[in-house]
């Protein structure tokens, strides 16, 4: 009985003496809602000198791009996951730094840019 007693005691007694070594709790801060999605045609809108760079470095280029039977390509339309997009080339970037968000595909002989982490296509450029 006695034993059972200095246990009880013992266990009050380090709970207090954590309590009262524990840090004070942190202030309550008000919700500010999340962080909200930003599209890639949010953060870089391209001008239509700086398409018009972008699609001649693509022509430059000559890479040949090979898109499945069916995709269509509208501005705002999710591309198919699996669709392999493409690095603009170095002199795109070099000229307009805010397009290496983009990468890009050909459909229907436009150039199409997508935003790589959501496939979806932000600019259509024509050739």
């Amino acid at each position: 009985m006695r034993y059972a007693f200095s246990t009880v005691f013992l266990v009050a007694f380090v709970t207090v003496a954590a309590a009262q070594n524990a840090p004070p709790p942190l202030p309550k801060i008000e919700s500010t809602g999340g962080v909200g999605t930003v599209t890639l045609s949010q953060q870089a809108e391209l001008t239509a000198d700086e398409k018009v760079v972008i699609a001649r470095a693509v022509k430059q280029s000559g890479r040949t791009v090979k898109v499945p039977p069916g995709v269509i390509a509208a501005v705002g339309a999710e591309l198919p996951p699996a669709l392999e997009l493409y690095m603009l080339p170095d002199a795109a970037l070099a000229t307009i730094p805010a397009a290496k968000l983009f990468k890009y595909t050909i459909v229907d002989d436009r150039i199409v840019l997508v935003d790589p982490t959501t496939m979806r296509v932000t600019h259509i450029l024509s050739e």
